[in-house]
């Protein structure tokens, strides 16, 4: 197992996707190369879930893999789909289920957040039943779904990319959830970095979300995991934490993260 205070951690990114696919070599270079070495890749249906799979990193990289149906997807997801997730689940290669949510942000139709909230339901269901983490995709729907979360003996879950409120927060904070932190921070026009207070970093995980939310000064361009860095170095510079000591604490809480059993 890789040492944190060696390595940077991306804990959450999707290096399945086709936008990576054009020379993965050049992109192992490149994480190598920026010391990025601990990667969660996430799935967000089926095939890109079971994608993660096919990916190949060599031995001093330590790779995590979540899958699940995104929010976005659940229009579309057919009905063996949940099954066909519990399967890839079982098989031993993945670390939870994720990313799932409910997503208003994008979805305004009653219906349609119907839809997703079922999903979400369904896949809560089954992080406690194989007592997996479960990482969540939550925008513009946090009261509901911590609402839902009460619903649950969950321990371990992640709100992946926290966008909410210092409530929201604050309550994730006190119920002993995690949340994610990605180059939405470093945007001028984010108020995370008045949410987001030094208490609260012991349950933090700094993430990419790659190919998507690209860090500051690379905004406008496709994301990529070795871009995680300068989220380590702004919230390092804005909270001034030690660089050593914000990447050991950011990768223990990942550890904690996906060992712990959930219920």
């Amino acid at each position: 197992m890789i040492m944190s205070d060696k390595s940077f951690l991306d804990g959450h990114t999707h290096l399945q996707m086709d936008e990576f696919s054009e020379n993965r070599k050049h992109m192992i270079e490149s994480l190598r190369k920026e010391n990025v070495r601990v990667i969660c890749n996430v799935g967000y249906d089926y095939d890109s879930s079971k994608a993660i799979m096919e990916l190949k990193f060599p031995d001093d990289f330590e790779v995590y893999a979540f899958a699940g149906i995104h929010p976005h997807y659940a229009g579309k997801c057919k009905t063996d789909e949940l099954d066909k997730i519990t399967e890839l689940l079982k098989s031993g290669g993945y670390n939870g289920i994720g990313e799932i949510g409910i997503d208003r942000y994008w979805y305004k139709k009653e219906e349609n957040i119907s839809i997703q909230k079922e999903l979400f339901i369904s896949q809560l269901k089954i992080a406690e039943k194989l007592k997996i983490p479960a990482m969540l995709h939550i925008r513009d729907a946090y009261d509901e779904a911590l609402e839902i979360l009460k619903d649950f003996s969950l321990v371990n879950v992640e709100f992946h990319s926290f966008t909410g409120e210092k409530r929201h927060l604050e309550e994730i904070y006190r119920r002993g959830y995690y949340f994610g932190i990605n180059g939405v921070i470093t945007f001028k026009n984010s108020s995370l970095k008045e949410i987001l207070e030094t208490e609260y970093i012991d349950k933090m995980i700094i993430e990419t979300d790659a190919p998507y939310l690209t860090p500051v000064p690379f905004r406008g361009k496709r994301n990529r995991s070795e871009y995680v860095v300068y989220v380590y170095k702004f919230i390092s510079d804005y909270f001034n934490i030690e660089m050593d000591e914000l990447k050991e604490v950011v990768y223990n809480n990942f550890l904690r993260f996906i060992n712990n059993n959930n219920g």
